[in-house]
């Protein structure tokens, strides 16, 4: 009989050894697959138990504590002089009046995520339980008065301030416009029409000067409200174009100004010939002469700056105000809007949403609207982060008061990463979701723009405070200005007054002929210099033959090629890599990301320093790995451009995104994934490989993101 191999000297250690090496080996290979495929993940919109990615520690105090927000070298400061920046987000109609329970979790959850301001938008709009009237709309009623006074309450307990606007939506008596989408709520009829200029004043008086019991003060005194907002996107310039449509009360009043004005300025009623407003209107690109055309936006512009010197004089001198004031948005009459704000409002705000949704019959219909569907990674002349920086007036601070990149759109992942980032380079003051509300905790994505029920919006929230209230992403010091002398707008109107409307500014146009590129607001920051004598651009610009590179070196934005468009930052507590990263190896200095290739072959992938140490030291760095997400039975149409009213329902799903990443020079650490409340669930093996430490995230941990502790 032969003897057996398992007898022969030697070989049973070289057998168990081989076998032990398939064993690692299989079971490395096991822990380093990386899955694709889709799970449940519902986010808790209530949730504020204490996790690894808990930001509290960003809101130390109470709101208001050490004084009055204020400005300082152009930024805000809070009382003790110190700069603060602003991350936070908007509630609308009902949802600015929850009941004390929730009020008390909400605060908590956004004190949570790193946010430090609430914008309280729409609450002019209804009677109780929808907005803060009285059934007669004559008065405000005291029990949402009472709601709100404890949600602005607990809010403060938690570190986060309050934006008030005024007029937002409420009506007027009078109103009897169809078909007119720019009138809606006496939208610039309220800039000249007396009668609604004062109801405004009423309003904003009830209001404003109302005592909360819960923090003692009014709230024009309340340290805890930082900004006050006058009229929302509102304008008169705006609607020129269809001032021919106003009834006989409101065209009679605009008829009279205008004929008070020509008489005043004797130029302008010789040389225009004394036309009459409408005509020359009516016949701007026809029949009207350049004289006219001036003497028409002179007139508009006198109107507007009126209307806007009066409101801010009423609030900051009759009723005392205390809170910085924001007229309106600046870029609502365009050119003229930047002068307006320059001239009255405390700091620049603007508003801009990425695929805003189009309703082709009726507005705001939850059945008939579209959406283009595309990443903003994609977009080759700077998406919505074109607009900010051409508005921003030098010396004086900018919010961005709502913004959004709208559910159903495919690629939601990509907008905290590309919007706080930017705004960080860019050195702007403020952020602002819109919106949050109404229902919490339901489990799915209830809405276009709701945070609420929207894991994308909720679970990118911290790496955002990190960006930028923490100062992870540098801001640029090499501005360039556009010189515009204020007694250059009227002629800037001539030019490309025409060009306004509803939403549609026309300083892009301004800044293109001074010889700007749309690149420039990435390559540096950009402000407009009222004070320059010229009408002209400080330096010139060219546009990149390359891909668009901040002056810090640490964005990069490749939209070269719309398939392969991806949107980097490197900064030294921060990575980012936004865009169709599938198939590729992004380097982000000591970090790889290695994304495997799906059918979009695009994501989102961030890594964030939550104590703002550089990523290489940092005793915790948050990473989200996220594509889409969306509700259990959607239903898309073939083309993807929406879902009619098939919203589906809950529990919403998401995609698992496959990737190897890669870490040099770094001393061990160890890595969980994280429930949907941030709780950690599981361990991911970390392989070594050269010295590199290695991780492989994907669908089978069923998370969008994970922590990586040391």
């Amino acid at each position: 009989m032969k003897k057996s191999f398992y007898l022969r000297p030697g070989v049973n250690i070289l057998l168990v050894s081989a076998i032990a090496l398939m064993m690692m080996t299989s079971c490395q290979q096991a822990d380093q697959t990386r899955e694709y495929g889709w799970f449940e993940f519902v986010i808790p919109d209530l949730d504020s138990s204490a996790t690894v990615v808990d930001m509290s520690f960003l809101n130390s105090e109470i709101a208001g504590s050490s004084g009055y927000i204020t400005l300082k070298d152009g930024h805000f400061a809070d009382g003790k002089g110190t700069r603060i920046r602003f991350f936070g987000d908007n509630l609308t109609f009902g949802s600015c009046f929850p009941d004390k329970e929730t009020s008390t979790a909400l605060a908590a959850r956004l004190k949570k995520l790193g946010m430090n301001v609430m914008r309280f938008h729409h609450m002019d709009n209804q009677s109780a339980p929808g907005g803060i009237w009285d059934k007669e709309k004559k008065a405000l009623d005291p029990d949402q008065l009472d709601k709100l006074d404890w949600l602005v309450y607990q809010l403060k307990l938690h570190g986060i301030y309050s934006n008030i606007n005024t007029h937002v939506s409420g009506n007027y008596p009078g109103m009897d416009y169809v078909g007119v989408e720019q009138f809606n709520y006496g939208k610039t009829i309220d800039q000249f029409y007396r009668p609604y200029i004062e109801k405004q004043k009423e309003y904003a008086k009830m209001l404003l000067t109302h005592k909360n019991p819960y923090t003692g003060t009014t709230y024009v005194d309340e340290p805890a409200v930082a900004f006050v907002e006058v009229n929302n996107e509102n304008s008169l310039l705006s609607s020129w174009y269809l001032l021919p449509k106003l009834n006989k009360a409101h065209m009679a009043f605009l008829k009279g100004l205008w004929s008070t004005w020509l008489n005043s300025h004797p130029d302008y009623k010789k040389n225009a010939g004394g036309a009459d407003i409408i005509k020359i209107i009516t016949g701007y690109n026809d029949s009207s002469t350049d004289k006219q055309k001036e003497a028409l936006w002179r007139f508009l512009v006198d109107t507007e700056m009126s209307y806007a010197k009066e409101m801010v004089d009423y609030y900051k001198n009759d009723l005392k105000v205390r809170a910085l004031v924001s007229e309106t948005q600046a870029s609502y009459s365009g050119v003229a809007g930047v002068l307006r704000e320059s001239k009255y409002a405390d700091f620049i705000d603007m508003h801009s949403y990425w695929e805003h949704p189009s309703f082709p019959g009726r507005s705001w219909s939850r059945t008939e609207w579209t959406i283009r569907n595309s990443s903003m990674v994609s977009d080759k002349k700077g998406g919505t982060l074109l607009r900010f920086g051409q508005h921003r007036v030098d010396g004086m601070p900018l919010t961005i008061s709502e913004y959004d990149h709208p559910a159903p759109n495919f690629f939601v992942a990509e907008m905290y990463p590309m919007l706080n980032s930017f705004s960080a380079f860019q050195d702007f003051d403020g952020i602002y979701h819109f919106d949050t509300g109404f229902p919490y905790n339901s489990g799915m994505i209830n809405g276009f723009f709701q945070t609420s029920g929207h894991p994308l919006k909720q679970i990118f929230i911290p790496g955002g405070a990190v960006m930028f209230r923490m100062g992870g992403v540098k801001p640029g010091e090499h501005y360039v200005k556009l010189g515009l002398p204020e007694e250059s707008v009227p002629g800037e109107l001539v030019k490309a007054g025409d060009k306004l409307k509803l939403h549609v500014t026309n300083m892009n146009y301004i800044w293109e002929a001074a010889g700007s590129v749309n690149a420039l607001t990435l390559l540096h920051p950009l402000s407009v210099d009222m004070k320059a004598k010229e009408l002209a651009l400080s330096e010139k610009t060219e546009v990149p033959e390359g891909p668009w590179v901040s002056e810090t070196g640490e964005i990069i934005w490749e939209n070269k090629d719309s398939i392969n468009a991806v949107y980097k930052v490197n900064a030294p507590a921060v990575k980012v890599a936004v865009g169709y990263i599938g198939g590729k190896s992004i380097e982000l200095g000591s970090v790889t990301i290695e994304m495997d290739t799906t059918r979009y072959n695009w994501a989102a992938i961030t890594l964030t320093s939550l104590d703002g140490k550089p990523v290489e030291e940092s005793s915790k760095v948050l990473l989200v790995a996220a594509g889409r997400v969306e509700n259990s039975d959607w239903k898309w149409d073939d083309k993807y451009t929406t879902l009619g009213g098939e919203w589906g329902k809950s529990p919403s799903k998401a995609e698992g995104i496959p990737a190897k990443i890669i870490f040099r020079d770094m001393e061990k650490f160890s890595v969980h994934a994280l429930d949907p409340a941030g709780k950690e669930v599981s361990e991911l093996k970390v392989a070594t490989k050269s010295g590199n430490q290695i991780i492989n995230i994907g669908a089978q941990y069923k998370t969008l993101w994970y922590i990586i502790t040391r």
